[in-house]
């Protein structure tokens, strides 16, 4: 780009990098938004460590609202919330003062609930003067005590009086995560008493709060907030390119993130049916899941610990496609699969793909063991599996809101019940499975078990090894070498040839030596 046509920054104030990249984060969802405001200022990657110019941060949130409404600035700011800043002095309080919640004693719960708030404003107040770097302006943020149950927040930063939605997007990440258990809150933007200070917006909310038990934890809360969200910004950037065909190419490739292949295959082609119904039919289940995964968690780092779950979510969901299972979802450390819908090679192949499918993840773990150990990974992870086949309903439960294809039924109980009854680095089968592959592994039988709801007793096999199906004796192993293995094989056979080739030259010699005596 010709730097003279680049626009004009307004260095007055600069935030970090950091705090750019979390708008850049959630962005990436909504097509090029962000990247093409950046292109304007010659930017191509953002540096962490640096900082840049607030108009640039501010115009991307313009670019976004315009085009995708204010839920598109409540998710960018709910993103900032959870990635710039870890309110570790909020945390402390609210332990402090969470018994408070449960008194039923409102001058308890009021005044913990005093304390907790003011914690989360003090701590805001030292983050916006953190984000913005500034020598000749005075960021802050404060609060009025409206009663005992409300709040007004006055926060002055490099704001635009359109970035209200943004700033309570970053409220209201807190209020799920420290409030929602016990007090529903109501968060109301004060848009008449935005007023501009040197050329920056004083943005005024209002906080309200009732006493209330959830059901949900605030971790719980959080997570169905995030997906709301999630699914209000989809459904404009849905609604948005219904004109825009040029862009459904890319739209459809971040929406195949959310559900399975062929689901996402089928709708896009017009072939999948939306309605609320479902249908019964003979299916294979998977389970997996980490064992111990707190305890071996809790000795990484949270960067560490989000790479090697994200390289093992990977590299299992790939050979899951491969083999081809259907990927119902990801619970936490663990993962759901099941075989025979929407396509089905019959009941006898669909299992037999789910045993393949495991044994496979199976040998890719050893690599990936060997492989974590050798980057400083103390406890690799290892992995329980659990199989089984059965009568499952399966389709679409939900309503007309939302939908999700997913299956329901004892047997998948049968199939959860077998992966947390497995062994670290083992697998579990259940007899139905294991009739349909018992000439592709050697198995032990295990003691029956019996489940609530499930008439018969449960025949269960622990997969011992893969049987060699090549031509070897029967009962013997076929375990593929490890990378690892294969390295030490093939500089065994050079180590051969290069004595080989000095063992020729040496006879060569003594024949030529005996010739001249």
């Amino acid at each position: 780009m010709n730097k003279s046509l680049k626009p004009k920054t307004d260095d007055r104030v600069l935030i970090s990098g950091k705090a750019l990249l979390s708008t850049m984060h959630t962005l990436s969802t909504m097509g090029k938004i962000g990247r093409n405001v950046l292109k304007q200022y010659g930017i191509e990657n953002i540096d962490e460590k640096a900082h840049y110019s607030y108009r640039i941060r501010n115009e991307i949130h313009k670019a976004a609202r315009d085009r995708y409404g204010e839920v598109a600035l409540t998710a960018i700011g709910f993103s900032h919330g959870e990635y710039v800043s870890k309110f570790d002095e909020v945390e402390r309080v609210y332990h402090e003062v969470r018994d408070n919640f449960k008194s039923p004693k409102d001058v308890h719960k009021y005044s913990g609930l005093e304390k907790l708030f003011l914690a989360w404003v003090t701590e805001g107040d030292k983050l916006i003067k953190a984000v913005n770097k500034s020598n000749s302006y005075n960021f802050f943020q404060t609060c009025e005590k409206l009663s005992n149950n409300s709040f007004k927040v006055k926060s002055y930063s490099s704001w635009d009086d359109y970035q209200s939605g943004f700033y309570a997007g970053v409220c209201e990440y807190l209020m799920c995560k420290f409030f929602s258990r016990y007090w529903k809150y109501k968060i109301t933007q004060n848009h008449g008493e935005n007023k501009n200070i040197n050329g920056f917006c004083v943005i005024s909310i209002t906080f309200e709060f009732q006493p209330f038990l959830s059901e949900l934890t605030n971790e719980e809360f959080l997570k169905k907030r995030v997906n709301q969200i999630k699914d209000q910004l989809l459904q404009n950037v849905l609604d948005e390119s219904d004109n825009k065909n040029n862009q459904l190419e890319e739209i459809s490739h971040q929406i195949g993130k959310y559900i399975p292949p062929q689901i996402h295959e089928a709708i896009f082609s017009g072939k999948y049916d939306t309605q609320i119904k479902t249908r019964r039919k003979k299916l294979t289940i998977f389970f997996s899941d980490i064992a111990n995964f707190t305890s071996t968690s809790e000795g990484l780092q949270p960067e560490d610990l989000t790479k090697y779950l994200n390289e093992y979510f990977s590299e299992m969901t790939t050979l899951a496609v491969d083999c081809g299972a259907t990927i119902d979802k990801y619970i936490g450390d663990a993962m759901m699969v099941f075989f025979g819908d929407p396509e089905s090679n019959g009941e006898r192949e669909d299992a037999r793909a789910g045993v393949e499918m495991a044994l496979k993840m199976q040998e890719r773990m050893e690599e990936l063991q060997v492989k974590w150990s050798n980057e400083g990974f103390a406890d690799p992870f290892q992995v329980r599996m659990g199989i089984n086949t059965g009568y499952c309903n399966v389709g679409n439960f939900g309503s007309d809101q939302r939908l999700t294809y997913t299956i329901i039924g004892g047997e998948v109980n049968i199939a959860q019940r077998l992966e947390s009854s497995a062994d670290a680095n083992g697998i579990l089968l259940s007899y139905e499975t294991y009739a349909h592959a018992q000439d592709m592994i050697e198995v032990q039988e295990r003691e029956t078990i019996k489940m609530k709801g499930i008439s018969r007793e449960i025949k269960v096999f622990s997969v011992i090894e893969r049987k060699n199906n090549t031509g070897g004796k029967k009962g013997q192993s076929k375990k593929k070498p490890t990378k690892r293995e294969l390295s030490d094989f093939d500089k065994m056979k050079k180590d051969m040839t290069v004595m080989k080739n000095k063992i020729e030259d040496l006879s060569k010699n003594m024949q030529i030596l005996l010739k001249k005596l």
